[in-house]
């Protein structure tokens, strides 16, 4: 390119007629225009800053006796990583809602500490006989893991599902063979594999006694949640209490945070065995019009917990007169990691706000984010996110919903999210055409927070 420009230059210099002229000077400005084209700036992507913990969360959240927030706290987009540094090991948390769980847990551990029998320790628990230990480790900073993009889970929320779910569908209606052991075909019929998974899912909820229950109920804590210290530790404490008994002391600990508003979800996963949640829920799924397949798969999802489930089910009760609430529960089928499933069924409460404010008419097929259609038309897409950045993950994920609805036609699109959203990002979504609502709070002032 600087050769043409060089030449038409001591061409244009040796005195050119006004039609050499003309096309000396079209060289040169398609020259021009090529070098611009070519240094064209990238798309204005962000950088989600790293921030402290005191910067982003009330100081009940940030620090506490027995924890604090590792600084600084990373985002990939969308949500904050938080890392949750205690004397009993640390614990991630994606997300705000996640981080006060966590921080609820730790007070559980710390409530277990002094009055149980066994002692709860960095990592796990021990023998202990003694209702107040010391733990051997303190509470540390550690070094954090760089946050690289969006979760590969939660990414996955941005695409469509049907062609997914036609597989899953197709899969679940025919049986797979198999090579045996001596080279002979076998048979694993679509019955057998749902059985497996049965017994999976069971294997991993369905051991809690009413004793261990109890004990969840009293710190105020979720029967089913991941946290491994936890439930050991609840798991010897209520086996030796069943053995022996042993007065207690609670200070009493608030319920879990997000959903301890919803009593009759609290009620049932406290006091009902999740057997019985089981027979029920199959009934209220078929009631939605969903296939027997679909309703195996939905009840024995291992990120799908008895608490999500009853959750889910609650938030699609709230719903009651929009059409399409299976797509609710179809849309769910494909989770596959705890964090995409948080974000999940928070993005349906957010859908229950929205509902709340003005209703919507049907749930939207296709998108795997919860989206409905309202009497006017408008197309609401709902996001449980924290601090949206215009980030090359999640300009990627955008178009991703685009496609999505294409159904939809041409009719006005509404994002709503939680928690705020960039300058940038907003400048970027509305030049993409949505209509942003964000910071979006039930009409009690709460977040939607399950």
């Amino acid at each position: 390119m600087e050769q043409a420009v060089h030449t038409a230059r001591r061409q244009n210099e040796r005195g050119l007629r006004p039609t050499e002229a003309a096309a000396y000077t079209a060289i040169v400005l398609g020259c021009l225009l090529g070098l611009t084209a070519a240094t064209e700036a990238p798309p204005n992507f962000e950088v989600p800053p790293l921030q402290p913990a005191s910067e982003l969360l009330q100081p009940a959240l940030a620090s506490g006796a027995d924890f604090h927030v590792v600084d600084p706290v990373q985002s990939d987009g969308l949500m904050h990583r938080y890392v949750v540094d205690s004397k009993f090991g640390q614990f991630p948390a994606y997300g705000r809602v996640a981080l006060a769980i966590r921080v609820h847990e730790v007070a559980a551990l710390t409530e277990l500490n002094k009055t149980s029998p066994v002692a709860v320790v960095a990592g796990g628990v021990s023998r202990g006989v003694e209702s107040q230990v010391e733990t051997a480790v303190g509470v540390v900073t550690h070094p954090v893991k760089a946050v690289t993009g969006i979760p590969r889970g939660i990414a996955h929320l941005f695409h469509g599902y049907v062609d997914e779910g036609k597989e899953t569908v197709a899969d679940a209606k025919r049986s797979t063979s198999a090579p045996a052991a001596d080279g002979s075909a076998t048979t694993t019929s679509a019955s057998d594999k749902s059985a497996s998974a049965a017994k999976h899912y069971a294997a991993r909820y369905f051991g809690l006694t009413g004793a261990e229950r109890h004990w969840y109920e009293k710190l105020g804590v979720d029967p089913y949640t991941d946290n491994a210290v936890l439930r050991e530790a609840i798991h010897k404490t209520a086996k030796i209490d069943a053995a022996a008994g042993f007065g207690t002391r609670f200070i009493g600990i608030p319920s879990i945070p997000g959903i301890g508003d919803i009593h009759q979800v609290m009620d049932a996963v406290y006091k009902e065995d999740p057997a019985t949640i089981r027979a029920r829920t199959k009934v209220t799924l078929a009631g939605y019009g969903l296939e027997p397949a679909e309703i195996d798969r939905w009840q024995n999802a291992i990120v799908l917990s008895p608490t999500r489930q009853l959750l889910l089910l609650n938030s699609a009760a709230a719903l009651d007169g929009v059409d399409g609430r299976a797509e609710l529960f179809r849309h769910a089928l494909g989770l596959k990691s705890v964090a995409e499933a948080q974000v999940y069924l928070q993005s349906v409460a957010l859908l229950v706000v929205a509902h709340r404010k003005q209703p919507v008419a049907a749930i939207l097929p296709g998108v795997r984010l919860p989206a409905a259609k309202r009497a006017d038309g408008h197309v609401i897409v709902c996001g449980a996110f924290e601090a949206v950045y215009w980030t090359e993950d999640v300009a990627r994920g955008e178009g991703q919903i685009r496609e999505a609805l294409q159904p939809a036609g041409d009719a006005v699109r509404e994002l709503w999210v939680t928690g705020t959203v960039s300058d940038t990002a907003r400048n970027a979504l509305q030049g993409k055409g949505w209509d942003i609502h964000e910071g979006v709070s039930d009409p009690s002032g709460d977040p939607p927070t399950h």
